[in-house]
């Protein structure tokens, strides 16, 4: 595989990732997750399970698109340590694509194994919850900087000192993601009848313990989405460079549009597609944040011809 194809693969691997994310997502809303029974990776302890109900299906294809993808990111990293060299950045990130694949399996199957699926309200599950999130996000973000790196004809120089405070950015989005899958979870096991009603179940000191923290997604949203906002925007203004201020605008839009489609979400009582969507744009957020923290240590980044690039930079 030529460099050129890898960047695609790159591409397209990482919109699969989401796809198999969002779908993991869908089986969480609709109570799919004891679809298969206890078993894993197995379902109902059989290759193709003989089943009905719908639950099962929902729960088997997940685990399909799954299965598919683990045997894509092997590919992915055999073809990342023959095409570059042991130290490059994009060889780096593909071994890191392949054992954040790992360990969200394991705590996939955890899940599962452990009955932390459907009804299940224990602050175990809320622990592991805050994990699987975590993790996907180090898995999107993973591929993203492979794709990143796989764009540049060189590699970036070290960062300096005033470019490595940038690398903290991104943890304001794993807060708000962590506290957006807590609220997720507690949405669909306490959905409350009307916005007024669930404001109160927040605030009631006898509600469940996962009510209570549900409040924190749409406070650091507000507070570190939009302060992300203002900070990109006004970045926009002073960038040296047309990529970082191309990039500085695109994060910032970006953000301003995941909150107002957040707020919406909100309003209208979090239909499951909105929900679906929501996550959607999390992780967009995500892989454009990254990849601004990546891009933004050089003050030129010299980039394939448009011809080789499956995507606009």
């Amino acid at each position: 595989m030529t460099k050129p194809t890898f960047k695609k693969f790159a591409f397209g691997l990482l919109f699969y990732t989401i796809l198999v994310i969002l779908w993991g997502a869908w089986v969480r809303i609709s109570h799919s997750g004891d679809g298969c029974g206890d078993t894993w990776p197995l379902c109902h302890g059989q290759l193709i399970p003989e089943a009905q109900r719908g639950k099962t299906w929902v729960e088997y294809g997940h685990r399909l698109m799954s299965g598919i993808y683990g045997l894509l990111v092997l590919y992915f990293w055999w073809v990342a340590r023959k095409i570059y060299p042991k130290k490059h950045f994009a060889r780096k990130m593909a071994t890191a694509t392949l054992i954040f694949t790992v360990t969200e399996a394991l705590l996939g199957a955890k899940l599962v194994l452990f009955g932390l699926v459907t009804t299940n309200d224990t602050p175990y599950r809320a622990f592991v919850m805050a994990l699987h999130q975590l993790n996907s996000f180090m898995l999107t973000g993973a591929v993203a900087l492979t794709f990143s790196a796989s764009l540049l004809q060189t590699e970036l120089q070290t960062p300096s000192k005033e470019d490595k405070r940038y690398r903290y950015l991104p943890w304001v989005i794993v807060a708000i993601g962590v506290t957006g899958a807590w609220a997720s979870l507690s949405n669909s096991l306490f959905p409350a009848e009307n916005l007024f009603d669930g404001f109160l179940a927040d605030l009631d000191a006898n509600s469940h313990f996962l009510v209570r923290l549900r409040g924190l997604h749409p406070l650091l949203a507000l507070i570190g989405g939009g302060g992300l906002a203002l900070f990109f925007w006004v970045k926009a203004q002073t960038a040296e460079s047309l990529l970082v201020e191309r990039r500085s605008y695109q994060m910032s839009l970006t953000l301003i549009t995941a909150l107002v489609f957040g707020i919406l979400t909100l309003l209208l009582h979090a239909p499951v597609w909105m929900k679906v969507v929501h996550l959607a744009l999390a992780h967009t957020v995500w892989v454009i944040l990254l990849q601004w923290v990546y891009f933004v240590r050089a003050e030129t980044v010299h980039l394939e011809t448009m011809e080789t690039s499956p995507v606009k930079s």
